[in-house]
């Protein structure tokens, strides 16, 4: 059996999410069923994240076996491609190791949020940027993320989802960053080892009450203690989450 990586970038906003589920479409089973129908025979699929409904990916990693060797990579993406619907790209296509799993061997993960905090939002940035219309403490804000670098226990920036059962809320994040792009917009970086369910959009949510001056940023360690989603900020909107890039 050959192993095959795919690095892929798609839209969200039509999806459920990564996952496969009865209630609509998901890029899981957009992507297995094109996969299928070109190497003829069940194509299961593993990604390094399983991203929410209406969440982005430009750096999404997969992987799948196949019996049928694969001799020209190339061809493989434009086939692909040609087949996808415009909102899911391959961006490439390689041979891995035997054992490679896009989730057991990857070292972190890098995402991207992106808010709008003008009175106005261009409209083209609707569908990927959180408006937030009104004026944001970006000094506040950016002294606020040195509370969050490190190794914390994030529970209280984790939503729980049903059947979800974490024995282990301690996460390290090695980079959370605010860069100002043009258009009043800004761009939240966050790089770590592993992610609870939600905790960037928690973060993003909470940093946002901070320059809005709705949280105080000394409040941050007291957050962290607590353990209480209740204690941080809104879960940021997912069409403003992007994951990035995945390491290995």
């Amino acid at each position: 059996m050959q192993n095959i990586k795919l690095t892929i970038a798609y839209d969200g906003r039509n999806y459920l999410g990564w996952q496969k589920t009865h209630m609509g479409p998901s890029i899981e089973e957009t992507l297995q069923t094109i996969l299928e129908q070109i190497l003829q025979h069940p194509t299961p699929l593993q990604a390094a994240s399983r991203t929410d409904a209406g969440v982005h990916a430009l750096g999404q990693i997969v992987n799948f076996l196949t019996a049928k060797p694969v001799a020209d990579f190339n061809r493989l993406v434009i086939s692909l491609n040609s087949l996808l619907p415009k909102d899911i790209t391959i961006l490439a296509a390689e041979p891995a190791a035997a054992f490679f799993h896009p989730t057991l061997d990857s070292t972190g993960k890098e995402y991207r949020y992106f808010v709008c905090y003008d009175s106005f939002q261009l409209p083209h940035h609707r569908f990927y940027s959180w408006h937030c219309p009104y004026p944001l403490q970006l000094d506040e804000m950016r002294s606020a993320l040195a509370f969050l670098i490190g190794e914390h226990n994030f529970e209280a920036f984790c939503n729980f989802k049903k059947n979800a059962h974490y024995t282990d809320f301690v996460r390290h994040i090695q980079i959370i960053a605010i860069e100002e792009l043009e258009d009043k917009r800004l761009c939240i970086r966050v790089r770590g080892n592993h992610f609870l369910y939600k905790m960037v959009r928690n973060l993003v949510g909470t940093l946002v009450y901070v320059g809005k001056g709705k949280i105080a940023k000394e409040s941050i360690p007291m957050i962290l203690k607590s353990g209480k989603r209740t204690e941080a900020g809104v879960t940021a909107p997912a069409h403003g989450l992007f994951l990035h890039t995945v390491f290995y």
